[in-house]
Order: structure tokens, then sequence, then C-alpha cells
């Protein structure tokens, strides 16, 4: 039996009896990310993976702030807090019971994991590097905005890393789907596409239309309808607000920078990626619409977020049962 874990690639913290694995580390240079890699049972000589074909990834769950910028960023804890996707790494957090996962434990206030790293400032002010958060609040103090220097150090250190690593874990046998993990606000925020619309209770993402349809989509149709099948089963007990949907179709994301980088080409070689997103009402009662007057972030209530976990790995099981049986 062998298992991976990295806690920081700055400072590499592994258990490794294979080799063929360590080279996968050996390019990064910096970042902070957490891996998961799949551990393997012999059995009468035979090979078990007793695992869910899934690789998930969490890109805005991270609030540690780069210590080198630390003096120059306005954040507040409330600032980073609400900008992320919050309690998503613990709400995923399904260990051993998926073939991999991936976090950034570096805010997405300063960098963004799922933009095109094209999209720098000054031209782009909520592209790859922040310059206000998603309530119109400045990243950085006065005077003290990134240069283009400290932007492609950012990209460098973060943004390429996480990418590279993404692409060779995705590669590997046993993943069958990729799932990007993220957390939305009750209600759309100011800098959002539907500022002040309700949100649905899931949103699910193929870089399709409102049905999951479409020509360029990141994985196909049917792919999309059984997860949302599953949700629908599984949280109909869930009282709706008025005009709220339990589930919808790329609305109001239909997918970021890690769909269209990383998911299958068109002659279907690569892996198949959906976006997964959460509605925060599910961990937090009453979030305000608009938190940013406020200074800290609340705290967790970690016996909500736990049975959340639960009722969501009861999901995912259901679907790759519902995959194994298309």
């Amino acid at each position: 039996m062998w298992a991976i874990r990295v806690l920081k690639i700055v400072q590499v913290k592994a258990l490794l009896l294979d080799g063929s694995v360590e080279e996968i580390f050996e390019a990064l240079g910096g970042g902070f990310l957490v891996a998961y890699m799949p551990t393997y049972k012999k059995e009468l000589g035979v090979v078990m993976v007793a695992r869910l074909p899934f690789l998930l990834t969490i890109v805005h769950g991270g609030t540690v702030l780069p210590r080198e910028l630390t003096t120059r960023l306005a954040l507040t804890p409330a600032d980073i807090f609400f900008d992320s996707d919050p309690w998503t790494r613990e709400i995923f957090a399904f260990g051993e019971s998926v073939q991999g996962r991936l976090e950034a434990e570096v805010a997405r206030a300063v960098i963004d994991m799922d933009q095109d790293p094209s999209l720098k400032p000054p031209k782009v002010d909520d592209g790859v590097v922040r310059l206000v958060t998603r309530y119109n609040k400045p990243v950085w103090r006065e005077g003290c905005q990134p240069t283009a220097d400290d932007v492609n150090r950012l990209i460098d250190r973060y943004h390429r890393n996480y990418h590279e690593i993404l692409e060779r874990v995705a590669s590997r046998g046993g993943v069958c789907l990729g799932i990007d993990c993220h957390s939305m606000a009750p209600v759309g925020a100011p800098r959002d596409s539907d500022c002040g619309s309700i949100r649905p209770l899931f949103c699910i993402g193929n870089m399709g239309d409102s049905n999951a349809e479409g020509t360029s989509l990141s994985c196909s149709t049917v792919i999309a309808h059984k997860l949302a099948e599953v949700l629908r089963e599984e949280f109909a007990d869930i009282p709706l607000k008025e005009g709220q949907q339990l589930v919808s179709f790329n609305n109001p994301s239909s997918g970021g920078y890690i769909l269209k980088r990383h998911c299958a080409d068109c002659d279907g070689h690569g892996t198949p990626w959906i976006q997964f997103t959460i509605n925060r009402s599910l961990v937090l009662p009453n979030e305000p619409e608009d938190p940013s007057s406020l200074e800290d972030a609340p705290d967790s209530d970690r016996e909500v977020i736990g049975k959340l976990r639960l009722r969501l790995l009861g999901v995912l099981k259901k679907f790759a049962d519902k995959l194994a049986q298309a």
C-alpha cells in the first residue's frame, strides 16, 4: 500500500513507495496545495482500487495570504471569507473516498486559479490577480497595487503550478470525471452577472445552456442530468424560497478556466469535467447580501458541515453508480 499527501508544495511532506509518482512534484516551485492520490491494495495478486472515480478540485476555499504581500493588502478577514468559497475544503473533504483532490490554500481575493492567466491588471480588475473583491472592496492598500512583476510572480508561483499538477493527476488511471467544487452566496454579489438574484441550492456547470446542452460541453448532457437527478432525490426535503430552483444548469455559472483548460477535447481525448456549486445557505444561514461593512469572518458549525459532507458523499456514490450503469 502506498499513499501520498502533499500538505504544502513549499514544504512537501509525503510518503512515497512508488517512484513513478514522485516526478509529478519535481517540477513544482511554490504554491499552497493539498493533493490526495490513490491508495492501492493488493489482494491475491490483483490491484484493487476502492474509490469513487472522481478527481475533485477546490480552487476558492483558501484563505492564506502570500506572506511577502500582507502589508500591501487591504483585506479584512470578512473580505477574504466572503470573496472565497467558504468551508468548501471541509465540505468536500472526502479523503480517500475519491481518486484525488487538489486544493488551493491561497486566497481567491489575491489570485484566482479559475481565471485565465491572460486576464491581468490593470486591464482587468477582477481577473487572475484581483484589484477589487466581488463586493467592490479594494484588495490592495492605496499606492500598493501590484506591479507587472508582482502579477507574473503570483501566476508563476500559484496559478501555473496548480494547473500543471492538475493536468498530471487528471491523466492518471481511475479518474473518469473531474469535479470543480465551489460554493456561492445565496444572492448574487454586486460584481456578479446575476447581481441581486436568488440562486439555486445547486448549480451544475458544463459550459452549456439551461438544459446542459450545447456544442462545446465540458461533459455530456447525460452526465450533468444524472448528477441533477441524484441531487433532487437527496435534497427533496430542503424548503425552497419562492422562485428558487433546487438544481440549475449553467446559471449562475457555466464554468471557468478549470473547465475550459482541462476538459476533454472535441474528439473525446482527456477527462470530462463538471462544475458543481452549492448554495452557502446550506451551511451559513442568514448570510448578509452585502457583507462589505463586516470585519470578522463568521464561525463555522462543524456539525452542520459534517452532515452536509455525508449527504454529498452519498450523492457522489449514487452518481457513480448511475454512471457505471450508463
